[in-house]
């Protein structure tokens, strides 16, 4: 477990710096020289230096994903917050609860369908991937009131699609207030 622990301690830290990077903001206690903004003046720049951080949280996915599959709540949590920084918290749930049962289905929006184009797919599975969650979630509400309409107040108390939106609205919200706009848009 530890190499997956430092991996998301490593990719923690470095989503801080790049937010102290972008924003121009620095802790008082570090040498200016390590935040200091290099590359992302120029359009080409801001790309490429999105590109990778973007690269990396994809790789800490990994980590993310193989903590989900642990049985301890703290794993399962961490695996979630790996996720929560690219605003795809449900994958907690949609792994195991849609993907898991439905591999290789057509209600599985995790597989590709033959011959179908990649940035149709990434759009579908990530559409696709909130909605089943959602609907899962819905119909757990149902049996668990025996009910077949789901009061509003119990959808957005009991709901975890939207605990999921407040965890990452609060995400968004922290880093506008600490590092600014520019950040909130990185």
């Amino acid at each position: 477990m530890g190499p997956l622990y430092f991996f998301v301690a490593y990719d923690f830290i470095t989503w801080i710096w790049c937010l102290c990077v972008i924003s121009g903001r620095s802790p008082e206690w570090a040498p200016k020289f390590l935040f200091e903004d290099k590359i992302s003046h120029s359009l080409s720049g801001w790309c490429l230096f999105t590109f990778v951080w973007g690269y990396m949280a994809g790789v800490n996915g990994l980590a993310g994903h193989e903590l989900i599959h642990r049985r301890e709540t703290f794993n399962k949590g961490l695996g979630m917050l790996t996720f929560s920084k690219i605003f795809y918290s449900h994958f907690l749930l949609e792994h195991s609860s849609g993907h898991h049962r439905n591999v290789a289905t057509p209600e599985d929006s995790a597989t590709a369908r033959v011959g179908e184009n990649f940035f149709i797919f990434t759009l579908r599975s990530a559409i696709g991937g909130h909605m089943n969650t959602w609907n899962r979630e819905v119909s757990r509400l149902k049996t668990k009131y025996e009910c077949e309409k789901v009061p509003l107040m119990t959808l957005l108390t009991e709901n975890r699609m939207t605990w999921f939106a407040t965890l990452q609205l609060s995400i968004m919200a922290l880093i506008w207030v600490v590092f600014g706009t520019r950040a909130l848009i990185f």
